[in-house]
């Protein structure tokens, strides 16, 4: 099967939110688009010198909601993947504790879930972590595992020549960053590579990727207005406007966290 060249088209960006404590020491940053309080959020991570943080920011200009250190002992985080059943989100560790998952409620920030899972080779050093709530899928280098959510393995493959970062559950597929190469990869659900887009920023800088499953798209404007708000009719700020170019597979919407930028960079994928 042949695989799509597609192209990163922005809409807009924003910049990290600002640690309390030490500067981001560039570890491992993870994103994922929640629900807080019935309102969709984007859940920001970046591993820093004290307890790691989780902030929750608007997903139209980056203004921050809330945030809370993440549960007692578990700051190295590298991954996260949220539940839209269960509403919690999962988290993959690159240090420490890598065959572990754990999971937390982001309305208290307290611990819900745990998996002990069995040492892996290919998993030793986890970058991302995604999740549907029907499957787990954790990536490290050049190899993405899937495993159901009670932490059964169900396969792995092996992408060689990649340098996987970020993974994120996307319709029906999955979509992860290729760091060195500097990729946006679109898998389908038994792993095949099914398009590659470029990524924003400055190369090589992306470290994790946030397919949004929460908003409906068909609903939502190309770009939002400041606060999130909804434009004039025929402006790209208004839902009834076709999105031009137009999106590859239907209205979508994809956040990437550029740790060289300390940018949020939001767009989609079009032919």
């Amino acid at each position: 099967m042949s695989i799509t060249q597609l192209q990163w088209e922005s809409t807009h960006e924003f910049a990290f939110p600002v640690s309390s404590g030490n500067p981001p020491n560039m570890v491992a940053t993870a994103l994922t688009v929640c629900e807080l309080s019935g309102d969709p959020a984007l859940a920001f991570l970046t591993q820093g010198g004290g307890s790691d943080e989780v902030a929750y920011l608007s997903l139209a200009d980056g203004d921050e909601y809330t945030r809370h250190v993440t549960p007692a002992g578990r700051d190295t985080i590298s991954g996260m993947g949220y539940n839209p059943f269960t509403k919690h989100i999962w988290c993959s560790y690159r240090t420490n504790t890598p065959d572990l998952l754990t999971a937390f409620d982001p309305l208290t920030g307290l611990e819900t879930g745990i998996r002990n899972l069995a040492p892996d080779p290919h998993m030793s050093l986890p970058d991302g972590l995604a999740c549907n709530g029907l499957f787990f899928a954790r990536s490290n280098s050049q190899w993405i595992e899937l495993r159901t959510m009670t932490g059964f393995k169900l396969g792995e493959r092996e992408y060689a020549g990649r340098s996987i970062r970020g993974v994120s559950a996307s319709p029906w597929s999955y979509t992860f960053v290729d760091k060195n190469n500097d990729e946006l990869v679109v898998i389908g659900p038994y792993g095949n590579e099914i398009a590659v887009s470029n990524l924003p920023g400055t190369a090589s800088g992306v470290e994790a990727v946030a397919f949004d499953n929460i908003v409906d798209h068909a609903h939502a404007p190309q770009v939002w207005l400041d606060d999130g708000k909804i434009g004039d009719v025929n402006t790209i700020h208004h839902p009834d406007t076709p999105w031009n170019p137009v999106p590859w597979g239907g209205r979508h919407r994809i956040y990437v966290a550029n740790n060289l930028d300390q940018m949020i960079y939001a767009g989609y994928l079009t032919v």
